[in-house]
């Protein structure tokens, strides 16, 4: 895909660009130090290097799939429009969000205490 096709497809505000960029910085802000610091926490001593990895393979994975769910813009700007592609990446974390609060008390005592 070219700019120039790119732009045509999904021309939007600038503001928007940096509205985004805003809220990922600041999610990764909050997310990665309790992350981090529940790996610590929640991992063997023997194996923490090898979570912390997970951890970060982790992320690695999940720009992947962002980079891929990204490439299909124009075939479901065709079928769907462009408010179904943006919908999409407001439903994923929606529905992942819906299944860690499900979760939340298998996990807590999983943890075994500790907080």
């Amino acid at each position: 895909m070219s700019i120039p096709v790119g732009a045509e497809t999904a021309a939007v505000s600038v503001i928007w660009l940096i509205i985004a960029y805003f809220f990922h910085t600041l999610g990764e802000l909050c997310v990665s130090p309790v992350g981090l610091s529940y790996v610590s926490k929640l991992a063997p001593v023997r194996l923490i290097g090898l979570m912390f990895g997970f951890w970060l393979l982790s992320s690695a994975v999940a720009n992947f799939l962002g980079g891929v769910t990204g490439s299909y813009i124009d075939l479901i700007n065709d079928y769907f429009g462009i408010a179904a592609f943006f919908l999409l990446f407001a439903m994923i974390p929606i529905v992942a969000g819906i299944v860690m609060f499900l979760i939340n008390k298998i996990l807590v005592k999983k943890m075994h205490g500790i907080k």
